[in-house]
């Protein structure tokens, strides 16, 4: 009998062989996809294994497609994949919030199965090959959207693995991370075809198309890695730049037990051991001053006195610091979405804010724009303002903040530009490379990193920061309240790091630069491209 030839009935020679579907086998092979994800993701340097890791539940979608088995049950193991690889990877949020950490684990969960109903769709509807085309575009439109929402939780976006191995991703200064997630992906499609082909070839045709596989996979990335990296010269102006980790915990000292004053005074007293008259710009980190200042009122703030006579002994060097802010409307019936009620005729916005001060200066302010949902904000508070009194109160800047509309730099002694990041921001690339597009030649990272205790939260969260540093080629500057505070280079190379849970400050000599890159130029139309393809592959005609 002639075979046919449709995409739900045409099977390779192997499945002769192939035993009747049992879902412990498919369990396992769910859970290995999830274990090998997760060890992708330790701070070891293994990011490699993320290029097969996905292999184990595709096969398990060809299996169950051919064995004509319903939507649910693929949606069953891709969920059991999805949510241990959440678990596995990102456990150490419950140390900050249990309830947020189930909340994110599941919704995330759930998010992630889209992509990959989607791709089971199109294997259904146009075969094996046009699917993998389809979910990689899919996946890749999931990871946008998810950076752009309200809800947005872009942690485990398939590029951020290779954040441990800089050196293998030099080329995100032309894609960004939506780049190593395409390679990924790509990576993963290629094996899967692979293994599907195995028995149908002889040994010579084995061989040939795994060098052919290997090369797509690895050779042409990691060489493409070391091109880029070779044509590119760094260069700039000298910065001397001091970063300060006063190791105050955040749960019993910060919000409770010492004063803002008290706090202020241990920054300042860490800050003399590594700051010269030839220093810059000292960073202290998220929330630094505490206890809520009035920015209508600056120059009354007993931390910011202080920090202002620390200065006038370093005439030339300004001070970056976190704090804890609000302003009142001067105009009730223009209050914005997230405005309190002080009483009744006045109403206030709590911010998550970067200062920058400077002796004989106005105080610069940018307030926190991407905010952690749940934590600093309730997504969509325009419509779910019955809401507002869930989100998770860890201290300080809890609730639902107000928040600046854009990016917004600091200028250092009226010629130079740094870029005030705060916190969760360095997540995300194409918000951190606007502040560059305005003239940022520094980039600065201020953090408390305390919540997640000694995890590798707080490793992940540092080490996201060398994947901004190649796409913008940009120094970096980042301060902790505890964790990893340090210096990175254009590269994505540790110049110095602090340890955990120690107080700490730290001096170094960076490259205030100017250069653009491909990425920096382009990133809104880069990120938006696989949303372009996935409705241009969707749009195609079905074949006959």
């Amino acid at each position: 009998m002639k075979r046919s030839s449709h995409p739900n009935t045409a099977k390779p020679h192997y499945y002769c062989q192939m035993k009747l579907p049992n879902p412990i086998r498919y369990a396992t092979l769910s859970l290995s996809s999830a274990i090998l994800l997760t060890i992708s993701w330790l701070p070891y340097g293994l990011a490699f294994v993320s290029l097969f890791a996905l292999v184990p539940l595709l096969l398990i979608e060809h299996e169950l497609r051919l064995a004509n088995k319903s939507p649910l049950t693929l949606f069953g193991y891709g969920f059991l994949t999805f949510f241990v690889w959440n678990i596995g990877t990102t456990w150490w949020l419950w140390n900050a919030t249990p309830e947020g950490s189930i909340a994110a684990f599941f919704i995330n969960t759930l998010l992630m199965c889209l992509p990959w109903l989607l791709y089971h769709w199109a294997a259904k509807k146009r075969g094996t090959k046009a699917a993998l085309w389809i979910g990689l575009w899919a996946w890749l439109t999931f990871e946008w959207w998810h950076r752009t929402w309200e809800f947005s939780w872009p942690w485990l976006n398939l590029g951020n693995v290779f954040a441990t191995t800089p050196w293998a991703v030099q080329w995100y200064e032309l894609s960004g991370v939506s780049g190593g997630s395409l390679w990924v992906l790509v990576s993963n499609g290629l094996l899967f075809g692979y293994v599907m082909q195995w028995q149908q070839k002889m040994p010579a045709e084995r061989l040939k198309l795994g060098l052919n596989q290997l090369f797509w996979i690895a050779i042409a990335p990691l060489f493409a890695s070391w091109y880029v990296q070779s044509q590119y010269v760094s260069f700039g102006t000298p910065m001397q730049v001091s970063v300060v980790q006063p190791n105050i915990d955040p749960y019993h000292d910060k919000f409770k037990g010492m004063s803002p004053t008290e706090q202020t005074v241990q920054m300042l007293r860490l800050a003399k051991r590594s700051t010269n008259a030839s220093t810059h710009l000292v960073c202290f980190p998220e929330t630094a001053m505490v206890g809520g200042i009035n920015e209508e009122s600056f120059e009354n703030d007993p931390s910011i006195v202080l920090t202002k006579s620390f200065l006038s002994s370093y005439p030339h060097t300004a001070v970056l610091s976190g704090a804890d802010t609000y302003r009142f409307f001067a105009d009730p019936s223009k209050r914005s979405v997230t405005a309190r009620k002080y009483d009744d005729d006045n109403y206030y916005d709590s911010y998550n804010t970067a200062l920058l001060i400077q002796n004989n200066q106005p105080v610069q302010v940018y307030h926190k724009s991407k905010l952690v949902p749940g934590v600093e904000a309730i997504p969509y508070q325009q419509y779910l303002q019955f809401l507002t009194k869930a989100a998770i109160d860890l201290g300080g800047t809890s609730g639902s903040l107000g928040r600046s509309k854009e990016a917004i730099n600091f200028w250092i002694n009226g010629n130079q530009q740094v870029a005030p990041i705060i916190c969760y921001e360095s997540v995300f690339g194409e918000h951190v490379s606007t502040y560059v597009q305005k003239g940022a030649g520094l980039l600065c990272i201020i953090t408390n990193d305390g919540w997640w205790g000694n995890t590798p939260g707080y490793v992940h969260h540092f080490d996201y920061a060398r994947l901004r540093a190649i796409e913008n080629r940009r120094y970096i500057a980042r301060s902790a309240n505890t964790g990893k505070s340090g210096f990175i280079d254009d590269f994505g190379n540790i110049i110095q790091a602090t340890q955990w849970w120690e107080p700490a400050a730290l001096s170094a000599t960076l490259q205030y630069q100017t250069y653009l890159t491909f990425y920096t130029k382009h990133s809104w139309t880069i990120e938006r491209i696989p949303l372009a393809l996935l409705v241009l592959v969707l749009l195609r005609r079905r074949k006959s």
